[in-house]
């Protein structure tokens, strides 16, 4: 037990900072408008007050998750590629492995036409 208090704390800390937090920002919300807030912002978008009311268009939003989860596909082939010729031939088949789920995810993203812009 005592090899794991700092843990215990640790976790009890974050809880406590998140519920203040969230009890300090539902008590004093922020009402301040401007019209430099509902100004488009690096996407393009004009940013409207009656959002909530209808659907957001989430192109901008997949396209980014897309890119995220290939650029974090180099993040693993690099290291790989380095160190490939000493692993041997079971690691050569795991990495073989996640590229080809990959590209069956990219052939699906592909065919639902999740990369072309409208």
């Amino acid at each position: 037990m005592s090899d794991y208090f700092p843990v215990y704390v640790y976790f009890g800390l974050v809880f406590f900072v998140t519920l203040a937090t969230l009890s300090l920002s539902a008590l004093f919300p922020s009402k301040k408008t401007s019209p430099a807030k509902f100004m488009p912002y690096e996407s393009g978008i004009q940013t409207e007050a009656h959002l909530l009311q209808e659907r957001f268009p989430l192109r901008h939003y997949l396209v980014a998750l897309i890119f995220l989860v290939f650029d974090i596909e180099v993040i693993f082939l690099y290291p790989w590629a380095v160190v490939a010729k000493q692993m041997g031939r079971f690691a050569f088949y795991e990495m073989a492995f996640f590229i080809v789920v990959l590209l069956v995810g990219f052939a699906y993203v592909w065919r639902k036409k999740g990369l072309q812009w409208q």
